[in-house]
């Protein structure tokens, strides 16, 4: 045989070789490859039960008023009907976990609280391993590298933020003077036993009103609405009684009934002081006695003019607060008393606004209905 016949030979050979002694390695690394790819994929699946199943036990928990056993079931029927690594999920009681989402005031996000009453919020732990049901999830490749099965474990959280509204609005004379430039003592005459007409401070809440309702139905949570409106107590020389205050509609999930409570008083003769305390303690004991305790509960107090009835509701206010309502303050024109309303909205945890004209006012109502449509997942 020939020098370059033999050299060529060896060569094959040593090819032929090399290649045996690298073929078990060029499996384990294509066996990893796509143990790899299966892992990513069953994650995304353990992904998306989670999310699922802790949005479907949220959601029931804010519809059932926090019937945990339904929500807890919920999500386990949601997990039933997905798979991860081919297998129909079970989750496991221990694996949904019950608690509340709370603003973190220095970061701004939200926290979960596990076990943390009342329940708005609710963790799922998707998980295979050797304490699951299925078990551990094997890999096709891995007995080739030492590792046959993985631990998997995917969590989402889902929260509602259900609120419970109390609209606390002005209902005093001044209501129906204009909302710009000064209203005449003949006008203010006139108006004392009429109607409110389309340039009173009255329209102007109405039509912001109308922008709140339309905000919280475009919202995903679920609110109970109530409205509330003071004055003060008489009978006027135009036969018209007046009392400090009144629960015009009580606690409801139609909205419309609102718009209709504020049509009342668009078409009817009324007048009176500002008794800013009695409406506010009217909103307060309406919503301990109706209210739901798993829900966040606020009161909207709306006023144009100064406490000349009841005291001021610096004490009502912290009542308010005692019983777990956020007491927000809005104050409109330049007659409003708002170094009171400052106060009073501190004393109840809230916030405080002002309107100058019926623009701002509209955005201020429009604002505080898109607040209450907070989700955390």
């Amino acid at each position: 045989m020939h020098k370059k016949q033999f050299n060529q030979v060896s060569r094959r050979g040593l090819i032929v070789v090399l290649f045996a002694l690298l073929l078990p390695i060029l499996i384990i690394l294509l066996g990893f490859s796509i143990d790899y790819a299966n892992v990513q994929r069953v994650r995304n699946e353990a992904r998306v039960i989670s999310d699922l199943s802790a949005k479907a036990a949220a959601d029931t928990l804010a519809r059932t008023g926090g019937d945990v056993d339904l929500a807890r079931a919920a999500a386990k029927a949601v997990a039933l009907e997905n798979k991860i690594a081919g297998e129909f999920h079970q989750l496991q009681d221990d694996e949904i976990i019950f608690g509340r989402a709370v603003l973190q005031n220095s970061s701004g996000k939200w926290a979960f609280n596990a076990a943390t009453t009342p329940f708005n919020s609710v963790k799922v732990n998707a998980r295979r391993n050797s304490g699951s049901p299925q078990g551990r999830v094997p890999q096709f490749f891995g007995i080739f590298y030492g590792h046959p099965h993985f631990d998997l474990e995917q969590t989402a959280t889902a929260s509602f933020r259900d609120v419970e509204i109390c609209l606390v609005l002005d209902r005093s004379i001044s209501m129906k003077w204009k909302v710009n430039g000064a209203t005449s003592d003949s006008e203010k005459a006139l108006l004392k036993c009429a109607v409110p007409n389309n340039e009173s401070r009255w329209r102007s809440l109405d039509i912001a009103i109308d922008e709140f309702i339309d905000t919280l139905r475009g919202t995903p949570v679920h609110e109970r609405v109530a409205m509330v409106t003071f004055a003060t107590s008489g009978t006027s020389t135009c036969g018209t009684t007046s009392t400090a205050s009144s629960l015009d509609q009580p606690l409801t999930t139609n909205l419309n009934a609102i718009e209709s409570s504020m049509n009342d008083y668009n078409t009817s003769v009324w007048l009176g002081g500002t008794n800013i305390t009695a409406g506010l303690e009217e909103g307060r004991l309406h919503m301990e006695a109706s209210a739901n305790p798993n829900r966040d509960r606020f009161i909207i107090l709306f006023t144009d003019g100064v406490a000349n009835g009841g005291g001021d509701p610096f004490d009502e206010a912290t009542a308010c607060a005692d019983a777990g309502i956020v007491v927000h303050t809005i104050t409109f024109g330049d007659g409003a008393n708002t170094a009171d309303m400052i106060i009073t909205a501190t004393n109840g945890g809230g916030e405080h606004n002002h309107a100058d004209n019926a623009l701002e006012l509209r955005t201020i109502f429009k604002r505080l209905a898109g607040s209450f449509a907070i989700l955390t997942e």
